[in-house]
């Protein structure tokens, strides 16, 4: 309805005004519009939402209760905000919520907490996670530029953390190419005990320590391409007390949980 107003003539009393009864009329009837769209109840008005200069407020069960305050931040341009046609609950920055069939775009997302899976867009599991209680150690992935490798490293507080990765039953990790870290050791002293790939290179004799392994099936490659002859010597070696490499010759050992044990070698000399 449109607002109705009072005729109140042209001049004081000049008797072309309303009546007081048609004026009561309008009166009553501006209100009772006013009522129903204020409170949907042109009798009433409701006594849990009102108005204040800035917002639209939301009472709770009891008067004076803790209330809800509904209210734009001072805009500084035309703004639109539009509810969907649907039922639910708004989000809220803050709120801990349960959030169904959301589709975010190019997301930010800091600390997200995945319970159990990422899904395909097929809605077929892509990645498990299971959680570990007080867990203090995870993976960190690192991306690369040009010319550089990406890593899946191993990361959090324990000192040394091994990196397992595992196949189910009796199947395999397959590799498409495996290559060893690699670190080549030139004067006397003791084999990196970081690097699988020990590349020694002395114009005369080397000799090598070489600790024991951290992890049973843990593996060293040895190579010599200087003069010299590289004497490697373990601190427990299951095959005598030492083996020799000429120049161009190598062995691979392996660690089992006691001893290093040479598993292949080319014309190597051992030492019993």
């Amino acid at each position: 309805m449109s607002r109705q107003n009072i005729s109140i003539g042209t001049t004081a009393n000049d008797g072309t005004g309303d009546t007081l009864r048609s004026a009561g009329i309008k009166i009553n009837a501006n209100f009772a519009e006013i009522y129903e769209h204020l409170s949907g109840d042109s009798a009433a008005l409701s006594s849990k939402i009102f108005m204040e200069d800035s917002s639209i407020v939301f009472e709770g069960p009891l008067a004076d209760d803790y209330e809800t305050r509904l209210h734009a931040v001072n805009p500084t341009a035309d703004r639109s905000i539009q509810l969907p046609n649907a039922d639910g609950v708004i989000t809220l920055n803050t709120a801990t919520q349960t959030l169904t069939n959301k589709s975010l775009t190019s997301p930010s997302i800091v600390t997200p907490k995945i319970t159990t899976s990422i899904n395909d867009v097929n809605g077929n599991e892509l990645i498990k996670l299971s959680a570990t209680s007080s867990a203090v150690n995870e993976i960190t992935v690192v991306n690369a530029a040009s010319g550089n490798n990406p890593q899946v490293n191993a990361t959090g507080s324990g000192t040394n953390i091994n990196l397992n990765l595992n196949a189910k039953g009796t199947g395999s990790v397959e590799i498409s190419k495996a290559a060893f870290e690699s670190v080549e050791i030139s004067a006397d002293g003791a084999a990196s005990a970081n690097a699988t790939y020990i590349i020694c290179n002395k114009a005369s004799a080397l000799a090598v320590s070489l600790a024991d392994g951290t992890t049973t099936g843990e593996y060293k490659i040895f190579t010599n391409k200087g003069l010299g002859t590289t004497t490697v010597t373990p601190t427990n070696f299951a095959n005598g007390t030492s083996f020799a490499l000429a120049q161009y010759e190598g062995a691979q050992c392996v660690w089992d949980g006691s001893n290093w044990y040479l598993v292949g070698n080319q014309s190597v000399t051992t030492v019993v």
